[in-house]
């Protein structure tokens, strides 16, 4: 589950730990998405797509990560998993709200998911990552 690879390259946010960057590049992707609905126009059907997308993060990358860094020992993590839980909140507020005006949804949204991806990955990610290599 872990890359060979110790090195972090801070062009790419790509770090060596697989489960980290896999939940990167999808929550990345999920971004993208968001920002180009936000350029191009959606419905409130693309908006419950990107909500959907969402949830399917926190279900399937975040436990993941949760569980991963259990076995590991991760010492912090009460904290990073409430730096997780306070990210899903984030998302269910928009996502109450979002019937009332998809532009301004989509808008919030990609504030929200790139200042999380951005903060996220510069001190949680950060410290998993030093702490997993020190581990190998």
């Amino acid at each position: 589950m872990v890359n060979q690879d110790k090195s972090s390259d801070s062009k790419t946010g790509k770090s060596s730990i697989q489960i980290i960057d896999e939940g990167h590049s999808k929550l990345s992707e999920i971004h993208n998405r968001v920002k180009s609905f936000a350029q191009n126009g959606a419905s409130k059907n693309d908006l419950t797509e990107i909500f959907f997308a969402l949830s399917y993060f926190f279900e399937d990358h975040l436990i993941k990560e949760e569980l991963y860094l259990k076995s590991k020992g991760y010492p912090t993590l009460e904290e990073h998993k409430a730096s997780h839980a306070d990210f899903i909140k984030g998302i269910e507020h928009l996502k109450d709200s979002y019937a009332k005006d998809v532009e301004c949804s989509l808008n919030e949204l990609d504030t929200f998911i790139g200042e999380w991806l951005k903060n996220h990955n510069l001190k949680y990610n950060k410290e998993v990552v030093d702490f997993l290599n020190q581990k190998k």
